[in-house]
């Protein structure tokens, strides 16, 4: 997705909230120079230890980072040139960055303990997950990850953020991107994306937070690199959480199938990954100066890692059957937030996000198999008037009203779809232009004595424009745009007709 259409993902009143929140997470000066050094290909490690050195706060972690055990030096670095030299241009970079963010954004607030704890936690295992998987930008993979829930912090920050109620308290991530779906009818992944668009940062940053609970964004082929830096990324999360929630029984049983798949692994193996995350714990909570668990708490997990593996290893066939239902049950759930996803939260019709992917794919699969796409815009008739007469829970009412018309009448094969304000779009698979002028006639006719309700004893009746295009019948649109903007026009003409009729393009 184009970052450029993440704004249609938030409603209005959201953005509203966001926009004018005086406290909401903004980028420190030394971090903002990172940033622009990073996109210059010719600049030299000379120009960039001057830029960190600017912070002696992270001069210093650097130097810690450069002699820690990851690195396994020798003997003891002094400066910063030479730990940029061994840790590398790229690396030094994005470490100084993540410790630049941590530094404004997190650290000083102890509310936002519980989120770095399990940013840094998820960054860190993302990273070595991906080298196991052989994911060339580790460095990437690391920031990426530890951004990735950055929209808790903005949820936060608003002025009446649901986060400061008991309602909240003990809840697990996936409960929390359901709450939050229930409260604004979108998810701190998505605000996520909302914020570091904002601040312009790298286009990977953006979308990898904005899949970021999407197992299934990049597709099957996991030889693929973007799928592979992906799944390191998405499933990091959920394997921090097994230290840092109350039942780490449950998330094991849940990740263990995805986790196998994911690394070609077997159950022995994945409890020695398991054994691996546990033993960095305690350099992770070093480096970054932060409590993750207690002894006893990482003695829980080693424990239940064990137990859950012994128990699969004595009832193989009640265990692999327990089993498929629990991951049906966790796939529901998880298909069901990502169905919410796409669908309009007052209308429950799909919405923008979702049928711009749809056509997408249809417009290609037109273009593949020759075959015919239409496509109509469907715009309410003086929508604004009546907003502004009866108010906008009326107006409301009426979006249902026609939302629901239509997909009640409209055949099984076709997408209705809220595109924006009062305007919808009704896409016609292998239609004609003939055959989707006589359905949405059809339509018109049927919704004559269909679109009216009394409001305080006044009868409201409603009545929509259309304007109809058609790709690969009389016309060959070059682009998908361009047969977007060909309906549009025939919606122009419909509303210079008359209104309540049908215009073809």
């Amino acid at each position: 997705m184009d970052s450029a259409d993440i704004n249609s993902l938030i409603s209005s009143k959201l953005r509203d909230e966001l926009n004018s929140c005086t406290n909401l997470p903004s980028l420190p000066a030394v971090a903002l120079k990172i940033i622009n050094a990073s996109k210059d290909p010719d600049i030299s490690l000379h120009e960039v230890a001057s830029i960190i050195s600017s912070d002696p706060a992270i001069s210093a972690k650097l130097l810690k980072i450069a002699n820690s055990p990851l690195y396994s030096q020798r003997r003891s670095l002094n400066n910063l040139r030479e730990a940029l030299t061994l840790l590398g241009f790229n690396a030094s970079l994005t470490i100084a960055l993540s410790f630049s963010l941590l530094q404004s954004l997190g650290t000083h607030n102890k509310n936002h303990e519980n989120y770095w704890k399990r940013s840094i936690v998820s960054a860190s295992i993302a990273r070595m997950l991906g080298a196991r998987l052989k994911v060339a930008k580790l460095d990437d993979l690391f920031l990426a990850s530890l951004l990735q829930d950055i929209g808790i912090l903005v949820i936060q920050c608003l002025a009446d953020s649901p986060y400061s109620t008991d309602e909240t308290k003990g809840l697990s991530h996936i409960e929390r991107i359901q709450f939050e779906m229930e409260q604004f009818g979108t998810d701190h992944a998505i605000i996520g994306a909302w914020l570091l668009n904002s601040w312009n940062l790298p286009e990977y940053l953006v979308q990898s937070v904005l899949y970021s609970h999407s197992l299934n964004r990049t597709g099957s082929d996991k030889n693929d690199s973007d799928t592979r830096f992906h799944y390191c990324l998405n499933i990091s999360g959920t394997l921090a959480d097994i230290w840092l929630e109350e039942n780490p029984g449950e998330l094991l049983l849940s990740i263990l199938p995805v986790v196998k798949s994911v690394l070609d692994i077997t159950d022995d193996e994945f409890n020695q990954l398991i054994v691996a995350i546990d033993e960095s714990l305690p350099e992770i909570s070093n480096m970054f100066e932060i409590f993750i668990a207690s002894d006893t708490e990482r003695e829980n997990v080693l424990y239940q890692a064990k137990e859950l593996l012994l128990e699969r290893s004595i009832y193989t066939i009640k265990q692999s059957e327990d089993d498929r239902h629990y991951i049906e049950s966790i796939t529901n759930r998880v298909e069901k937030i990502e169905k919410e996803s796409r669908i309009d939260h007052l209308t429950k019709v799909y919405n923008r996000q979702y049928i711009d992917q749809l056509l997408e794919t249809e417009f290609e699969e037109a273009n593949i198999n020759r075959w015919p796409l239409s496509l109509a815009f469907i715009d309410i008739d003086d929508f604004k008037p009546i907003n502004d007469t009866f108010g906008h829970l009326v107006g409301d009412e009426i979006l249902k009203l026609i939302s629901d018309f239509f997909s009640i009448n409209i055949r099984e094969t076709d997408v209705l779809a809220r595109y924006g304000g009062d305007e919808f779009l009704l896409m016609l698979p292998g239609a004609t232009g003939e055959i989707a002028a006589a359905v949405i006639n059809r339509l018109l006719e049927l919704s004559k004595d269909k679109l009216s309700f009394d409001v305080k004893n006044v009868t409201i009746t409603a009545s929509v424009s259309i304007g109809l295009a058609t790709h690969l019948d009389k016309h060959d649109f070059n682009s998908l745009k361009e047969f977007i903007a060909a309906a549009d026009e025939a919606l122009y003409k419909a509303k210079h007709q008359g209104k309540n009729c049908l215009a073809v393009y």
